[in-house]
């Protein structure tokens, strides 16, 4: 399955924990809305690339229950 892109806004990154802190629209394929949310990313090393206030555009899905970053 191919996942849709999204497009955010990254509002924090939480390297020691894996996870950052996105604004984004609507992600079709998990049925949310538009908000800001804390995603895990699916490869620590994406949190590298990005910083506070890069818009990007990202994908999206559940793995192990959490909702996870997949690719930026």
């Amino acid at each position: 399955m191919t996942l849709p892109t999204i497009n955010g806004e990254v509002k924090k990154i939480d390297e020691s924990a894996g996870k950052m802190t996105i604004k984004h629209d609507a992600i079709t394929n998990l049925d949310m809305g538009a908000m800001t949310m804390v995603f895990k990313a699916n490869d620590p090393a994406m949190l590298k690339e990005v910083k506070p206030g890069d818009k990007i555009k990202f994908s999206a899905d559940k793995v192990k229950g959490q909702i996870t970053v997949m690719m930026v």
